[in-house]
This record gives structure tokens, sequence and C-alpha cells, in this order.
């Protein structure tokens, strides 16, 4: 069997951290320092002409009428029109959105998006698959898992997923949780009230130590008389498990998480807190990637109305997420990158939009270039191929921009383990798309 195909199926049997260079980490104790990765996924399927890749047609657009631009980023000129967008006047919503122009004016300097990126599909689920693996089919871990399993897979949150691909292969484990209250309950697991440090305890320490050593070395004899090879490795996931939740104990959480008032944003709340969750993990050395997410995309009526609302929302969670990391000191260290299923096709006989293979995305970090556009579409929204080397538009020849190309790029600029890459190959030419 070649080495490729082994790891392939060690990492489908949950042994692939049988790695010598993935070990190696999962015996490090030190806090993780960064560099920290967030995936946000649009989930349904967003308009890029309501974002970065205007058009004039009326077939692809009615809400605007020219073409703005921040810098060398273009932008559909749509304001926070609350009720255009179907959203209660009643709170204080419209400095709760952001428009194009408010997130660019913020962080165009430091953004690369993508334009033009075919996923060769108009399926949730697979276009889903592709823009986070790179791969339709089933069988490859996502980015955020990939990233997790090289930086720290013995954390005990490593990658924390809510929502979008999150599929691991058995490469790390991957944390949903959604409530502090349970949370620290699992953090902190002989503490009367997990809120109060200081308080009464379950059991003595000297009874909790005898606990530990009771259970790792129950775990001993067990993979001592056990001689198939997976269980032998779900045991010993099961202690280096055991040993991560001691780590747990590092991990400080906001007293309480961030309420937006009334219902309209709901959706925007909980990506906000999302984004705490997984911020507080990284700060406290305890997480290295997380998958975040906001649906509402799916605009086959009223696209324009829904989508724009959901734009809004979505920029508005992406700036709470970059502001929130700067007060936890994180903001020099942290990557964002924000894509969707697919793109939208012209508008249907119900005002909306169908699926569309011909989407965007956008990523910015520390050593990622910003104020730069990479690949366009035609007016009628078919990828232009690129120059494989200075990335320019090109009418013939050229590379077509695919999530495969695109996750190839990132694997680079995450330095994903050599060995996971191999064992999870994607070809395809080399753009320096991030670099």
């Amino acid at each position: 069997m070649q080495r490729r195909s082994f790891l392939q199926a060690a990492a489908a049997a949950g042994l692939a951290l049988t790695i010598p260079s993935v070990v190696r980490r999962v015996n490090a104790a030190e806090p993780f320092t960064g560099p920290f990765w967030v995936q946000v996924h649009a989930s349904g399927g967003w308009d890029p002409t309501l974002m970065f890749d205007p058009k004039l047609a009326s077939e692809h657009t009615r809400a605007y009428s020219e073409v703005a631009r921040v810098g060398n980023i273009p932008f559909a000129p749509t304001p926070i029109d609350l009720a255009a967008l179907n959203v209660s006047q009643d709170y204080d919503y419209q400095t709760r959105l952001l428009s194009n122009e408010q997130f660019l004016n913020k962080y165009g300097g430091r953004l690369t998006v993508i334009n033009g990126v075919d996923t060769k599909t108009n399926n949730h689920d697979s276009g889903t698959r592709s823009m986070w693996s790179g791969q339709t089919g089933e069988g490859y871990p996502s980015l955020g898992a990939l990233i997790a399993a090289t930086q720290g897979p013995g954390l005990p949150m490593a990658y924390i997923s809510s929502g979008g691909y999150d599929a691991t292969q058995g490469l790390v484990g991957l944390t949903r949780v959604s409530s502090v209250s349970s949370l620290q309950r699992i953090a902190r697991p002989n503490l009367m009230d997990p809120q109060d440090l200081e308080g009464d305890k379950f059991h003595t320490a000297d009874t909790w130590q005898r606990i530990g050593r009771y259970q790792r070395e129950r775990i001993q004899r067990l993979q001592e008389r056990e001689g198939l090879l997976r269980p032998r490795a779900a045991m010993g996931a099961l202690e280096m498990a055991r040993e991560a939740d001691g780590d747990l104990s590092r991990l400080e959480l906001p007293a309480e998480l961030v309420t937006v008032p009334g219902n309209d944003l709901n959706d925007l709340q909980r990506m906000m807190q999302q984004s705490q969750i997984a911020l507080h993990a990284f700060k406290s050395g305890i997480g290295a990637s997380a998958t975040l997410s906001i649906g509402g995309f799916d605009s086959h009526a009223n696209n324009d109305r829904d989508q724009r609302r959901q734009l809004a929302k979505l920029l508005a969670g992406i700036d709470y997420l970059v502001t929130y990391a700067g007060t936890l000191g994180l903001q020099d260290k942290l990557y964002v990158v924000v894509a969707s299923d697919f793109g939208r096709t012209p508008y249907n006989d119900r005002d909306g939009k169908d699926h569309h293979p011909i989407s965007t995305m956008f990523a910015m970090g520390p050593n990622i270039p910003g104020d730069r556009v990479i690949g366009a579409t035609t007016e009628d929204r078919l990828a232009f191929a690129v120059d494989p080397n200075g990335l320019q538009p090109v009418s013939s020849g050229g590379v077509t921009i695919t999530p495969t190309l695109i996750q190839r790029a990132l694997r680079r600029a995450a330095g994903v383990d050599a060995e996971l890459d191999a064992a999870f190959p994607l070809g395809g030419a080399e753009l320096p798309l991030f670099s």
C-alpha cells in the first residue's frame, strides 16, 4: 500500500495521530499561541453581484445603478435600509448591520477578494464541501481540521465548529459548543459551581488526582490486553482526551454572551456568540481553528431583499469577530476566510435567483495582501481564466480558479503539515493567491 493510501485509511479509522510530526505536537503541553484561523460559511449560496462582483445588466441587478469602489475593490453600493430589508425599526438595528461600503472602508486595505470562482456545482452539499475541502465528493477533511491537526491536535478545543463543512476524517477532535454554562461544567467538572473557581468541590485534590491515576492505569491495562489496532488507538484517543480535559481548566470564558434585542437579528447574535466562544478558546491557548456560519442565503424568491439583509448581517458578524479579537489581543494573529456554497443566476420570475456555480470568496490575515482583487467574471457571470503567474484575467488560455486551487493555496498559507497534505492531495496549478 502506498504511504498516501495508508494515511487516508488511517484517518478513516481514527488512526491519523500516528503521523510522527503530528504526534510530537500532540505531546506538547504548551498553550497554543497562534496564528488562529476562522472559516466563515454563508450557507445557502450568496449573490456576488450584491457584494464585490457587481454587474449593471438588468438581469443581474435592480438594487443599484452604478459600480462603486473602495481602493481597488469594486462593490455594489447598497446602503442599509431597514424597511427595504424587512427588518424592524424598533431597535438600533441600523447601527448593528454593515453595508459593503462600511465594511470595505474598515477592512478593504486588508482584504484579498477572489471573483470568478468556478465551484462546478449547483448542489448545496457538494458546493459547501468543495469550498472548504477542495473536493466536491466526500472523504476529505475541511481546511479547519487540517489546520487544527497541524497546529494542535492534542488541544482540548483544537477545532471548534458552529456549522458549515467541518469533516475531520479522524484527524482531530471536533468541538461543538454554544452554551457557556455547559462548557464551564465540562472544563471544571470537580467544581460544584463552575463559575466559582474558589468554591466547593465534589472531591478533595488528593481524591481527584487518584481518580485520574486510576483512569490512566485502567486504560493501560485494557490496551495491553487488546490485540487489535483500532480499539487500541481508540483507547489511546480516550486517554489523550482525558489528559486534554485538564487543559480545559485554562479556558477563560466571557461572563455572558453578547445579546441583540428583538428577534430579527437572532442569526447574527448566534454568529457573534460563536465568535466569542472560539476567540476565548484561542486566547486560553486550547484552540487553533474554528468554523462559524450564518444562513438565509438561498434566495429563490425576493433575492435582493433577502441577500442584502443577510449580507449586512454577515459583514457585521465578521466585523464583530475581528473587533472582539482585538479586545483579546488576537487581531494580529487572526486569519479569516469567508465563502458560500456557490453563486446565483440572473433573476427568475419570482424576483429570486437560482443556483449558479460561479462564486466569490475573500480572506484577510497577517500575511495576506490587502486591497487586492483576483479573478473576474463576464457580464453574463461566467468566469474569466487568469494568468497563473500574474493572476490577471485572460480571454484565452490561463487557469480557471476553482475551490481546489484556492484550498491548495490556503494550505500553503496556513502551513498545513506536509504529510497531511499528501494524504489528501489536491491537484492543479499552484497559484499565489495569498502571497
